[in-house]
Protein backbone atom coordinates (compact mmCIF):
# COMPACT_ATOMS: atom_id res chain seq x y z
CA UNK A 1 0.00 0.00 0.00
CA UNK A 2 1.35 2.87 -0.95
CA UNK A 3 2.13 5.62 1.74
CA UNK A 4 -0.25 8.66 1.40
CA UNK A 5 1.46 12.31 0.95
CA UNK A 6 1.60 14.47 3.37
CA UNK A 7 -0.30 17.33 3.85
CA UNK A 8 1.21 20.67 2.04
CA UNK A 9 1.48 22.57 5.05
CA UNK A 10 3.55 20.03 7.34
CA UNK A 11 5.28 18.85 3.61
CA UNK A 12 6.50 22.79 3.41
CA UNK A 13 8.02 22.62 6.84
CA UNK A 14 9.55 19.56 6.98
CA UNK A 15 11.45 20.62 3.45
CA UNK A 16 12.26 24.21 5.38
CA UNK A 17 13.57 22.38 8.43
CA UNK A 18 15.35 19.79 6.43
CA UNK A 19 17.26 22.81 4.54
CA UNK A 20 18.02 24.65 7.30
CA UNK A 21 19.52 21.65 8.61
CA UNK A 22 21.29 21.70 6.14
CA UNK A 23 22.64 24.80 5.73
CA UNK A 24 23.73 24.80 9.64
CA UNK A 25 26.01 21.19 9.58
CA UNK A 26 26.96 20.76 5.63
CA UNK A 27 26.85 23.54 3.55
CA UNK A 28 27.56 26.18 6.10
CA UNK A 29 30.86 24.17 7.99
CA UNK A 30 32.17 23.19 4.73
CA UNK A 31 32.15 26.71 3.40
CA UNK A 32 34.22 27.37 6.80
CA UNK A 33 36.99 25.06 6.11
CA UNK A 34 37.03 25.87 2.71
CA UNK A 35 37.79 29.63 3.08
CA UNK A 36 40.25 29.25 6.07
CA UNK A 37 42.05 26.20 4.60
CA UNK A 38 42.23 27.90 1.26
CA UNK A 39 42.63 24.81 -0.73
CA UNK A 40 41.20 24.73 -4.12
CA UNK A 41 41.62 21.92 -5.25
CA UNK A 42 39.56 20.59 -1.91
CA UNK A 43 37.02 22.72 -3.20
CA UNK A 44 36.84 21.66 -6.40
CA UNK A 45 36.49 18.28 -5.45
CA UNK A 46 33.84 19.06 -2.86
CA UNK A 47 31.64 20.66 -5.36
CA UNK A 48 31.98 18.10 -8.02
CA UNK A 49 31.08 14.89 -5.36
CA UNK A 50 27.73 16.05 -5.25
CA UNK A 51 27.45 15.67 -9.17
CA UNK A 52 27.15 12.07 -8.83
CA UNK A 53 24.27 11.98 -7.15
CA UNK A 54 22.69 14.00 -9.74
CA UNK A 55 23.39 11.40 -12.73
CA UNK A 56 20.56 9.40 -10.41
CA UNK A 57 18.00 12.35 -9.21
CA UNK A 58 16.19 14.09 -11.46
CA UNK A 59 17.93 18.17 -11.01
CA UNK A 60 15.64 20.46 -8.85
CA UNK A 61 13.82 23.23 -10.99
CA UNK A 62 14.50 27.11 -8.84
CA UNK A 63 11.61 28.34 -11.08
CA UNK A 64 12.55 32.41 -11.67
CA UNK A 65 14.06 32.68 -8.74
CA UNK A 66 17.43 31.06 -10.50
CA UNK A 67 17.90 34.34 -11.94
CA UNK A 68 17.39 35.94 -8.60
CA UNK A 69 20.65 33.74 -7.63
CA UNK A 70 22.48 34.94 -10.92
CA UNK A 71 22.10 38.09 -9.59
CA UNK A 72 23.64 37.98 -6.57
CA UNK A 73 26.12 36.15 -7.92
CA UNK A 74 27.52 38.62 -10.27
CA UNK A 75 27.02 41.19 -7.80
CA UNK A 76 29.51 39.88 -5.27
CA UNK A 77 31.25 38.72 -8.58
CA UNK A 78 31.97 42.12 -9.47
CA UNK A 79 32.65 43.37 -5.46
CA UNK A 80 35.40 40.85 -5.34
CA UNK A 81 37.03 41.06 -8.75
CA UNK A 82 37.03 45.17 -9.11
CA UNK A 83 38.68 45.16 -5.44
CA UNK A 84 42.36 46.75 -5.37
CA UNK A 85 45.00 44.22 -4.40
CA UNK A 86 46.87 44.12 -1.39
CA UNK A 87 50.05 45.30 -2.89
CA UNK A 88 51.95 44.10 0.81
CA UNK A 89 51.56 40.47 -0.89
CA UNK A 90 52.26 38.85 -4.25
CA UNK A 91 49.78 40.59 -6.77
CA UNK A 92 49.97 37.51 -9.44
CA UNK A 93 48.11 35.17 -7.08
CA UNK A 94 45.94 37.59 -6.52
CA UNK A 95 45.24 38.48 -10.19
CA UNK A 96 44.91 35.04 -10.21
CA UNK A 97 42.37 34.68 -7.85
CA UNK A 98 39.86 37.37 -9.04
CA UNK A 99 40.12 35.25 -12.36
CA UNK A 100 39.20 32.21 -11.19
CA UNK A 101 36.74 33.84 -9.11
CA UNK A 102 34.81 34.57 -12.83
CA UNK A 103 35.13 31.28 -13.90
CA UNK A 104 33.78 29.90 -11.11
CA UNK A 105 30.96 32.34 -11.11
CA UNK A 106 30.23 31.08 -14.90
CA UNK A 107 29.81 27.88 -13.46
CA UNK A 108 28.09 28.71 -10.27
CA UNK A 109 25.00 30.03 -13.10
CA UNK A 110 25.42 26.35 -14.70
CA UNK A 111 25.48 23.98 -11.85
CA UNK A 112 25.12 25.33 -8.51
CA UNK A 113 27.55 23.05 -6.61
CA UNK A 114 30.57 25.04 -8.47
CA UNK A 115 29.11 27.50 -5.87
CA UNK A 116 31.35 25.81 -3.32
CA UNK A 117 34.96 26.48 -4.92
CA UNK A 118 33.69 30.12 -5.77
CA UNK A 119 32.66 30.62 -2.16
CA UNK A 120 35.89 29.38 -1.24
CA UNK A 121 37.23 31.87 -3.52
CA UNK A 122 35.55 34.55 -2.55
CA UNK A 123 35.15 33.78 1.52
CA UNK A 124 38.45 32.42 1.81
CA UNK A 125 41.11 33.81 -0.97
CA UNK A 126 39.66 37.31 -1.53
CA UNK A 127 38.67 38.03 1.97
CA UNK A 128 34.89 38.55 1.16
CA UNK A 129 33.36 37.58 4.62
CA UNK A 130 32.67 41.19 5.74
CA UNK A 131 29.79 42.06 7.34
CA UNK A 132 28.49 43.89 4.35
CA UNK A 133 28.47 40.97 2.29
CA UNK A 134 27.31 38.82 4.75
CA UNK A 135 23.37 38.69 3.91
CA UNK A 136 23.57 37.41 0.64
CA UNK A 137 26.57 35.12 0.84
CA UNK A 138 24.18 33.23 3.41
CA UNK A 139 21.41 33.57 0.47
CA UNK A 140 23.98 32.04 -1.77
CA UNK A 141 24.51 29.26 1.05
CA UNK A 142 20.71 29.04 1.62
CA UNK A 143 20.23 28.52 -2.18
CA UNK A 144 23.22 25.56 -2.26
CA UNK A 145 21.42 23.80 0.89
CA UNK A 146 18.32 23.68 -0.66
CA UNK A 147 19.23 22.52 -4.00
CA UNK A 148 20.99 19.64 -2.47
CA UNK A 149 17.83 18.56 -0.18
CA UNK A 150 15.58 18.93 -3.27
CA UNK A 151 18.00 16.67 -5.17
CA UNK A 152 17.53 13.80 -2.21
CA UNK A 153 13.98 14.49 -1.28
CA UNK A 154 13.00 15.45 -4.93
CA UNK A 155 9.28 16.07 -5.68
CA UNK A 156 8.49 16.66 -2.24
CA UNK A 157 11.17 19.46 -1.57
CA UNK A 158 9.00 22.01 -3.82
CA UNK A 159 10.31 24.87 -5.11
CA UNK A 160 7.84 26.98 -2.81
CA UNK A 161 10.30 25.92 -0.64
CA UNK A 162 12.81 28.37 -1.40
CA UNK A 163 11.44 32.13 -1.43
CA UNK A 164 10.55 31.29 2.12
CA UNK A 165 13.94 30.46 3.11
CA UNK A 166 15.24 32.77 1.09
CA UNK A 167 13.43 35.29 2.92
CA UNK A 168 13.75 34.31 5.94
CA UNK A 169 17.62 34.21 5.47
CA UNK A 170 17.12 38.19 4.15
CA UNK A 171 14.78 39.39 6.84
CA UNK A 172 16.29 37.90 9.84
CA UNK A 173 18.65 40.56 9.32
CA UNK A 174 16.99 43.05 10.64
CA UNK A 175 14.66 40.67 12.66
CA UNK A 176 18.05 40.20 14.75
CA UNK A 177 18.65 44.34 15.03
CA UNK A 178 15.04 44.69 16.65
CA UNK A 179 15.53 42.13 19.10
CA UNK A 180 18.67 43.83 20.37
CA UNK A 181 17.35 47.10 20.18
CA UNK A 182 14.34 45.76 22.68
CA UNK A 183 17.03 44.27 24.95
CA UNK A 184 18.71 47.52 25.78
CA UNK A 185 16.61 49.60 28.11
CA UNK A 186 14.28 48.07 30.86
CA UNK A 187 10.84 48.19 28.43
CA UNK A 188 11.31 47.01 25.06
CA UNK A 189 10.27 50.32 23.91
CA UNK A 190 13.24 52.02 25.81
CA UNK A 191 15.07 52.52 22.38
CA UNK A 192 12.56 53.72 20.82
CA UNK A 193 11.86 56.63 22.87
CA UNK A 194 15.36 57.71 24.58
CA UNK A 195 17.75 57.12 21.66
CA UNK A 196 18.59 60.08 19.86
CA UNK A 197 19.46 59.10 16.48
CA UNK A 198 20.53 62.23 15.10
CA UNK A 199 23.91 61.80 17.51
CA UNK A 200 24.86 59.11 15.05
CA UNK A 201 24.71 62.06 11.84
CA UNK A 202 26.52 64.55 13.89
CA UNK A 203 29.15 60.98 14.69
CA UNK A 204 29.57 60.25 11.30
CA UNK A 205 30.07 63.94 10.23
CA UNK A 206 33.04 64.06 12.65
CA UNK A 207 34.06 60.52 11.68
CA UNK A 208 35.08 61.84 7.98
CA UNK A 209 30.69 61.20 6.14
CA UNK A 210 30.01 64.27 4.06
CA UNK A 211 32.69 66.58 5.54
CA UNK A 212 32.18 68.54 1.77
CA UNK A 213 29.34 70.06 3.71
CA UNK A 214 29.69 73.05 6.06
CA UNK A 215 29.34 72.88 9.74
CA UNK A 216 26.47 74.98 10.25
CA UNK A 217 25.26 73.22 7.29
CA UNK A 218 24.94 70.22 9.15
CA UNK A 219 23.76 72.10 12.23
CA UNK A 220 21.13 73.24 10.94
CA UNK A 221 20.15 69.88 9.51
CA UNK A 222 20.81 68.55 13.27
CA UNK A 223 18.44 71.14 14.94
CA UNK A 224 15.73 69.86 12.64
CA UNK A 225 16.17 66.35 12.77
CA UNK A 226 16.58 65.67 16.46
CA UNK A 227 12.30 66.50 16.05
CA UNK A 228 12.25 63.48 14.16
CA UNK A 229 14.30 61.18 16.33
CA UNK A 230 11.48 58.96 18.33
CA UNK A 231 9.09 58.60 15.08
CA UNK A 232 12.15 57.41 13.08
CA UNK A 233 13.12 54.74 15.64
CA UNK A 234 9.26 53.68 15.69
CA UNK A 235 9.67 53.40 11.74
CA UNK A 236 13.39 51.75 11.93
CA UNK A 237 12.05 49.05 14.41
CA UNK A 238 8.79 48.36 12.45
CA UNK A 239 10.72 47.81 9.25
CA UNK A 240 12.92 45.54 11.05
CA UNK A 241 10.49 43.61 12.75
CA UNK A 242 8.37 43.42 9.61
CA UNK A 243 9.98 40.05 8.70
CA UNK A 244 7.78 38.20 11.51
CA UNK A 245 4.57 38.71 9.36
CA UNK A 246 6.08 39.12 5.99
CA UNK A 247 4.70 35.57 4.84
CA UNK A 248 1.12 35.83 5.68
CA UNK A 249 1.24 37.84 2.38
CA UNK A 250 3.24 37.66 -1.01
CA UNK A 251 2.02 41.78 -0.91
CA UNK A 252 3.59 42.01 2.86
CA UNK A 253 7.00 40.02 1.83
CA UNK A 254 7.21 42.26 -0.89
CA UNK A 255 7.20 45.27 0.98
CA UNK A 256 9.08 44.24 3.59
CA UNK A 257 11.65 43.14 1.36
CA UNK A 258 11.25 46.98 -0.34
CA UNK A 259 11.15 48.91 3.38
CA UNK A 260 14.54 47.35 4.29
CA UNK A 261 16.18 48.36 1.08
CA UNK A 262 14.75 51.81 1.66
CA UNK A 263 15.87 51.44 5.33
CA UNK A 264 19.33 51.10 3.99
CA UNK A 265 19.41 54.60 1.71
CA UNK A 266 18.36 56.42 4.59
CA UNK A 267 20.85 54.76 6.85
CA UNK A 268 23.44 55.65 4.17
CA UNK A 269 22.44 58.90 3.69
CA UNK A 270 22.87 59.52 7.94
CA UNK A 271 25.32 57.74 8.40
CA UNK A 272 27.85 56.65 5.97
CA UNK A 273 27.51 53.28 6.12
CA UNK A 274 26.23 51.75 2.84
CA UNK A 275 24.91 48.55 2.92
CA UNK A 276 24.56 47.83 -1.18
CA UNK A 277 24.83 44.62 -1.59
CA UNK A 278 21.46 44.14 0.87
CA UNK A 279 19.90 47.03 -1.12
CA UNK A 280 20.66 45.24 -4.58
CA UNK A 281 19.83 41.81 -3.30
CA UNK A 282 16.64 42.92 -1.24
CA UNK A 283 15.10 45.09 -4.05
CA UNK A 284 16.23 41.95 -6.35
CA UNK A 285 14.07 39.36 -4.51
CA UNK A 286 11.10 41.79 -4.43
CA UNK A 287 11.08 41.46 -7.99
CA UNK A 288 11.25 37.99 -8.36
CA UNK A 289 8.52 37.28 -5.72
CA UNK A 290 6.47 39.50 -7.89
CA UNK A 291 7.09 37.41 -10.82
CA UNK A 292 6.56 33.72 -9.37
CA UNK A 293 3.94 32.05 -10.43
CA UNK A 294 0.35 32.29 -7.82
CA UNK A 295 -0.90 28.51 -8.36
CA UNK A 296 2.99 26.80 -7.83
CA UNK A 297 4.31 29.28 -5.09
CA UNK A 298 1.20 29.97 -3.22
CA UNK A 299 2.02 27.76 -0.14
CA UNK A 300 4.94 29.82 0.68
CA UNK A 301 2.47 32.22 1.92
CA UNK A 302 -0.11 32.07 4.39
CA UNK A 303 -0.64 31.23 8.28
CA UNK A 304 1.26 28.46 7.92
CA UNK A 305 3.58 29.48 6.28
CA UNK A 306 3.91 32.45 8.54
CA UNK A 307 4.48 30.26 11.86
CA UNK A 308 7.33 28.41 9.87
CA UNK A 309 8.82 31.96 8.82
CA UNK A 310 8.67 32.88 12.44
CA UNK A 311 10.07 29.93 13.82
CA UNK A 312 13.15 29.98 11.55
CA UNK A 313 13.44 33.63 12.17
CA UNK A 314 13.83 33.02 16.03
CA UNK A 315 16.21 30.31 15.88
CA UNK A 316 18.45 32.76 14.16
CA UNK A 317 17.83 35.38 15.98
CA UNK A 318 19.33 33.36 19.11
CA UNK A 319 22.29 32.36 16.76
CA UNK A 320 21.42 28.87 16.49
CA UNK A 321 20.66 28.86 12.48
CA UNK A 322 23.31 32.02 11.21
CA UNK A 323 24.76 34.79 13.32
CA UNK A 324 23.04 38.04 11.78
CA UNK A 325 24.96 40.93 14.14
CA UNK A 326 23.18 42.48 16.99
CA UNK A 327 23.33 46.47 15.79
CA UNK A 328 21.50 47.39 18.51
CA UNK A 329 23.32 50.67 20.78
CA UNK A 330 23.14 54.04 21.94
CA UNK A 331 24.27 56.83 19.84
CA UNK A 332 26.64 59.77 21.79
CA UNK A 333 27.88 62.94 20.12
CA UNK A 334 31.66 62.14 21.08
CA UNK A 335 33.87 60.35 18.89
CA UNK A 336 37.84 59.90 19.36
CA UNK A 337 38.78 58.10 16.20
CA UNK A 338 42.83 57.24 14.75
CA UNK A 339 43.49 59.42 11.58
CA UNK A 340 46.25 58.69 8.72
CA UNK A 341 47.47 61.37 6.82
CA UNK A 342 50.49 61.31 4.19
CA UNK A 343 53.53 63.96 3.32
CA UNK A 344 54.41 63.35 -0.42
CA UNK A 345 57.92 64.30 -2.11
CA UNK A 346 56.84 67.57 -3.46
CA UNK A 347 55.81 68.52 0.24
CA UNK A 348 51.65 68.62 0.39
CA UNK A 349 50.35 66.98 3.13
CA UNK A 350 46.94 64.93 2.12
CA UNK A 351 44.36 62.83 3.94
CA UNK A 352 44.98 59.09 3.72
CA UNK A 353 41.40 57.79 3.75
CA UNK A 354 39.71 54.43 4.17
CA UNK A 355 38.83 53.95 0.01
CA UNK A 356 42.24 54.51 -0.80
CA UNK A 357 43.03 51.42 1.63
CA UNK A 358 41.05 48.88 -0.42
CA UNK A 359 40.43 46.00 -0.17
CA UNK A 360 40.86 47.15 3.68
CA UNK A 361 38.43 49.90 3.51
CA UNK A 362 36.60 48.63 5.81
CA UNK A 363 38.46 47.92 8.53
CA UNK A 364 40.49 51.71 8.02
CA UNK A 365 36.65 53.41 7.95
CA UNK A 366 35.90 51.45 11.40
CA UNK A 367 37.65 51.53 14.83
CA UNK A 368 41.42 50.58 13.72
CA UNK A 369 44.15 52.52 14.90
CA UNK A 370 43.22 52.12 19.07
CA UNK A 371 45.99 50.19 19.79
CA UNK A 372 48.85 52.81 18.68
CA UNK A 373 47.37 55.16 21.48
CA UNK A 374 47.44 55.23 25.14
CA UNK A 375 43.96 56.72 25.48
CA UNK A 376 41.20 55.20 27.08
CA UNK A 377 38.32 54.29 24.49
CA UNK A 378 34.78 55.03 25.65
CA UNK A 379 32.54 53.53 22.47
CA UNK A 380 32.74 51.77 19.32
CA UNK A 381 32.12 53.26 15.55
CA UNK A 382 30.92 56.38 15.53
CA UNK A 383 30.63 56.95 18.74
CA UNK A 384 28.21 53.82 19.63
CA UNK A 385 28.07 53.13 23.74
CA UNK A 386 25.83 50.21 24.98
CA UNK A 387 25.27 52.23 28.68
CA UNK A 388 22.78 54.83 28.29
CA UNK A 389 23.93 56.02 31.47
CA UNK A 390 27.20 56.48 29.11
CA UNK A 391 25.62 58.10 26.58
CA UNK A 392 23.70 60.55 29.21
CA UNK A 393 27.06 61.31 30.77
CA UNK A 394 28.65 62.36 27.25
CA UNK A 395 25.78 64.61 26.54
CA UNK A 396 25.87 65.90 29.82
CA UNK A 397 29.65 66.86 29.53
CA UNK A 398 29.24 69.24 25.84
CA UNK A 399 32.18 68.60 25.11
CA UNK A 400 34.13 69.89 28.10
CA UNK A 401 37.58 68.44 28.49
CA UNK A 402 38.14 67.82 32.35
CA UNK A 403 34.76 66.06 32.71
CA UNK A 404 35.58 63.82 29.18
CA UNK A 405 38.97 63.11 30.97
CA UNK A 406 37.03 61.78 34.24
CA UNK A 407 35.07 59.66 32.14
CA UNK A 408 37.84 58.01 30.06
CA UNK A 409 39.13 56.96 33.43
CA UNK A 410 36.12 55.55 34.45
CA UNK A 411 34.43 53.86 31.82
CA UNK A 412 36.98 53.60 29.18
CA UNK A 413 39.21 50.85 28.29
CA UNK A 414 43.05 51.30 27.43
CA UNK A 415 43.80 49.18 23.87
CA UNK A 416 47.67 49.87 23.64
CA UNK A 417 49.30 46.66 21.87
CA UNK A 418 52.75 46.86 20.98
CA UNK A 419 52.57 44.02 18.63
CA UNK A 420 49.67 44.92 16.27
CA UNK A 421 51.03 48.78 16.24
CA UNK A 422 54.45 46.88 14.74
CA UNK A 423 53.33 44.81 12.44
CA UNK A 424 50.76 47.83 11.32
CA UNK A 425 53.89 50.11 10.79
CA UNK A 426 55.19 47.65 8.91
CA UNK A 427 52.11 46.68 6.87
CA UNK A 428 52.04 50.72 5.86
CA UNK A 429 55.68 50.62 4.81
CA UNK A 430 55.53 47.90 2.75
CA UNK A 431 52.82 49.21 1.29
CA UNK A 432 53.91 52.64 0.32
CA UNK A 433 57.32 51.56 -0.38
CA UNK A 434 55.81 49.37 -3.04
CA UNK A 435 53.67 52.11 -4.42
CA UNK A 436 56.19 54.54 -4.71
CA UNK A 437 58.03 51.80 -6.81
CA UNK A 438 55.48 52.28 -9.01
CA UNK A 439 53.37 48.70 -7.76
CA UNK A 440 49.93 48.73 -9.40
CA UNK A 441 47.01 48.99 -7.06
CA UNK A 442 43.90 48.15 -8.82
CA UNK A 443 43.00 45.32 -11.20
CA UNK A 444 41.39 47.75 -13.86
CA UNK A 445 42.83 49.83 -16.22
CA UNK A 446 42.79 53.41 -15.31
CA UNK A 447 39.76 54.30 -18.12
CA UNK A 448 37.56 51.74 -16.46
CA UNK A 449 38.62 52.55 -12.61
CA UNK A 450 34.74 54.23 -12.48
CA UNK A 451 33.33 50.51 -12.75
CA UNK A 452 34.91 49.57 -9.47
CA UNK A 453 32.28 48.23 -7.28
CA UNK A 454 31.77 50.93 -3.98
CA UNK A 455 32.76 50.53 -0.72
CA UNK A 456 30.71 50.10 2.45
CA UNK A 457 32.18 52.70 4.73
CA UNK A 458 31.90 55.99 3.28
CA UNK A 459 34.13 57.93 5.60
CA UNK A 460 36.37 60.01 2.64
CA UNK A 461 36.52 63.10 3.94
CA UNK A 462 38.60 65.13 6.29
CA UNK A 463 40.68 68.36 7.30
CA UNK A 464 42.87 67.46 4.31
CA UNK A 465 42.43 66.88 0.46
CA UNK A 466 42.62 63.13 -0.04
CA UNK A 467 45.72 61.23 -1.35
CA UNK A 468 45.20 59.36 -4.67
CA UNK A 469 48.33 58.32 -5.46
CA UNK A 470 49.43 61.64 -7.21
CA UNK A 471 52.69 61.69 -6.28
CA UNK A 472 55.61 59.11 -4.14
CA UNK A 473 54.91 59.36 -0.18
CA UNK A 474 57.98 60.48 1.67
CA UNK A 475 56.12 60.33 5.62
CA UNK A 476 52.84 58.98 6.93
CA UNK A 477 51.50 60.40 9.86
CA UNK A 478 49.03 58.95 12.33
CA UNK A 479 46.80 61.00 14.53
CA UNK A 480 44.72 60.88 17.32
CA UNK A 481 41.60 62.77 17.70
CA UNK A 482 38.52 63.68 19.75
CA UNK A 483 35.95 65.48 18.20
CA UNK A 484 32.26 66.43 20.03
CA UNK A 485 29.33 67.89 18.61
CA UNK A 486 27.33 70.03 21.45
CA UNK A 487 23.34 69.92 21.43
CA UNK A 488 22.80 72.77 23.10
CA UNK A 489 24.52 75.41 20.55
CA UNK A 490 25.02 72.75 17.69
CA UNK A 491 28.78 73.56 17.97
CA UNK A 492 31.37 70.82 16.48
CA UNK A 493 34.44 70.67 18.94
CA UNK A 494 37.52 69.67 17.80
CA UNK A 495 39.17 68.70 21.45
CA UNK A 496 42.37 66.52 20.82
CA UNK A 497 44.90 66.14 17.94
CA UNK A 498 47.92 64.78 18.49
CA UNK A 499 50.36 62.73 16.86
CA UNK A 500 50.95 59.12 17.58
CA UNK A 501 52.99 57.63 15.13
CA UNK A 502 55.37 59.27 12.20
CA UNK A 503 56.80 56.61 9.41
CA UNK A 504 60.04 58.20 7.09
CA UNK A 505 60.10 56.28 4.10
CA UNK A 506 61.94 58.96 1.56
CA UNK A 507 64.67 60.67 2.10
CA UNK A 508 63.18 64.44 1.57
CA UNK A 509 65.64 65.42 -1.35
CA UNK A 510 64.97 62.07 -3.96
CA UNK A 511 63.65 62.37 -6.66
CA UNK A 512 61.26 59.52 -7.29
CA UNK A 513 59.34 60.70 -10.14
CA UNK A 514 55.72 60.48 -10.44
CA UNK A 515 53.31 57.07 -10.14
Amino acid sequence: MATPPLPADVNIGVSVAAVVVCYRFAVSPTVRVLARRRSLLLAVIVGVTPTVLAVFRPLPDPGPLRWFVVFVIVLLTWQGATSDYDVTEPIEPQRLDKRLLLLFATASCLWPMALLPWLAVYCGRLRGWKHHAMMPLRLLKAYLAWFFVAMLLGASCSAAVLPLVLGCVSLSHYVKPAWSKARLGPYPWSWVWHNRTHYLMASAYSWGWARFLRAETVSHVLRRARGLDRPVNFLALVVEVAGTVAFLDRRLLIAALLATALFNVVVALASGILFWENIGTNVALAIMVTLLPGTEYASAFGWPAALIALVVLLLSAADLLWQPWHLGWWDSPFTARVHWQVETISGAKLGLYNDFMCPHEREYGRVLGYFLTDEPVLHGHLGIVWDRKLRDLLVQAEGDRNQLHALKQTYGHTQTDERQAREHIAFLTRMFTRLNAGARKSPLPRSLRHLKAPGGQLYRWGDLPPYRGQEPVRRITIRYEERCYRPATGDFLLLTNRTVQEIDLLAPGTDHGST
